[in-house]
């Protein structure tokens, strides 16, 4: 099993570009799934390894935030150099690889800086596999079934979601220390990096390989592309990481629900936002197909406005986190499914890589942003995080207004 083979030529069913379903589609789908087991049941414990380490929300904010950052810089790298080399397989399985690797570190961590260090060498595989990896997923299938393609990888992702965060319940309550749940993510993180590298087929490139400099790269994506990047700026902003939530109702949970408290009520209540996301990313990714996928990132951005609004204000009692958990569950399918399919109506195919990079890059600006601006509003007023949801639904808001401005455009040539 080599990620390095050459492209192959295939046909049948299992490789119909007309349809959703084929054995690309298949394979980067089950990668995602594996991928996120993987990172999910590290995130779920998380919050716990620093608190172990003395470290709390400030500490969250920044390891986030600069992991974000470093991660935003590699889609970035990773969309240029996507669109400059003749396969983008090897890219995406090696980068699966090396955050699988860097996420497991974090068990033999004994300092919540070295945490932060192995935080960002995951994020950094994270970054450069993501625009690869869309790229990919946009060539296995053709455009009228863009939505449901993009709707399965995410709900993939979102099934390992909340695989991930079960495994690290059920180990918890089994006396296994959180650094040793590190540890275990290790094996589902490399079942994604065989997934990708034995199921996908990459087609060969009907276009020259790009050879023209960054500026003129940014050049080529369209003037509705950037102005829809401005908007994801805005909303991402705002979209802080879901490990502040899972800390927020670590610290402020207000009783208990089925005898779950604490840090189990909070790994139950992510583990019914992950469920949610999965079940809503296959419809909204079909629904994004017929009514438009812009409608969909503005309607889903509005959401996620009200919802962060409803965590500042509506309380931490069991009732009111199960509802708002739920609803964020379904704003965050709505975000991850639809933009990428707008993105890609919005971009040539010769661009389509940097844009991918650029659209990936942004979101990770945005939550490299808004992590620390949640973190650090949180311990400015240690009592309550309202202040920083405040803010947080407030650019949410913003970001849904802008990119509900635009006008839909058909795929470009």
């Amino acid at each position: 099993m080599n990620p390095t083979a050459s492209p192959v030529r295939s046909s049948g069913p299992l490789h119909d570009r007309s349809a959703w379903l084929n054995r690309s589609t298949v394979g980067i789908a089950l990668a995602s799934f594996c991928s996120d087991v993987s990172h999910e049941l590290a995130t779920a414990v998380l919050p716990v390894v620093l608190l172990s380490l003395g470290a709390g929300a400030a500490a969250l904010g920044v390891i986030e935030g600069a992991a974000d950052g470093l991660s935003a810089a590699a889609k970035l790298w990773g969309g240029l150099v996507s669109d400059r080399v003749a396969r983008r397989k090897p890219l995406a399985s090696i980068g699966y690889l090396v955050t699988a690797v860097g996420t497991a570190a974090i068990g033999v961590c004994a300092a919540w800086w070295q945490v932060m260090i192995c935080r960002m060498a995951a994020w950094i595989g994270r970054g450069s596999r993501s625009p690869a990896r869309d790229v990919l997923m946009a060539e296995a299938v053709a455009p009228h079934v863009w939505g449901r393609a993009f709707g399965m990888e995410r709900a993939g992702d979102a099934f390992g979601a909340v695989l991930g965060p079960l495994l690290a319940l059920t180990l918890i309550a089994a006396g296994v220390r959180a650094q040793q749940v590190m540890l275990w993510s290790l094996l589902p993180g490399i079942l994604a990096f065989l997934a990708i590298a034995g199921l996908v087929v990459e087609r060969p490139r009907d276009r020259p390989l790009v050879t023209h400099t960054f500026r003129a790269s940014l050049a080529a994506t369209t003037t509705p592309f950037r102005r829809y990047l401005g908007g994801i700026l805005i909303f991402g902003c705002g979209d802080f990481s879901r490990t502040l939530l899972i800390l927020y109702v670590t610290q402020h949970a207000q009783g208990t629900l089925f005898r779950w408290q604490g840090a189990t009520l909070a790994i139950a209540l992510y583990v019914l936002h992950n469920a949610v996301s999965a079940l809503a990313a296959f419809p909204i990714g079909a629904l994004s197909d017929r009514v438009g996928r812009r409608r969909v990132v503005s309607v889903g951005y509005s959401f996620a406005g009200a919802t962060t609004f409803g965590f500042a204000f509506l309380g931490a009692t069991p009732l009111a986190l199960t509802v708002l958990f739920v609803c964020s569950g379904i704003y965050i399918a709505c975000e991850e499914v639809a933009e990428k399919a707008c993105a890609a109506e919005l971009l040539s195919e010769h661009a389509r890589g940097t844009g991918m990079g650029l659209l990936a890059a942004t979101n990770g600006i945005g939550d490299m942003i808004s992590s620390a601006l949640v973190g650090a509003l949180w311990s400015a007023v240690p009592a309550t995080p309202a202040l920083g949801f405040v803010a947080a639904g407030s650019l949410q808001v913003l970001g849904a207004l802008v990119i509900s401005a635009g006008r839909p455009v058909s795929s470009p040539s």
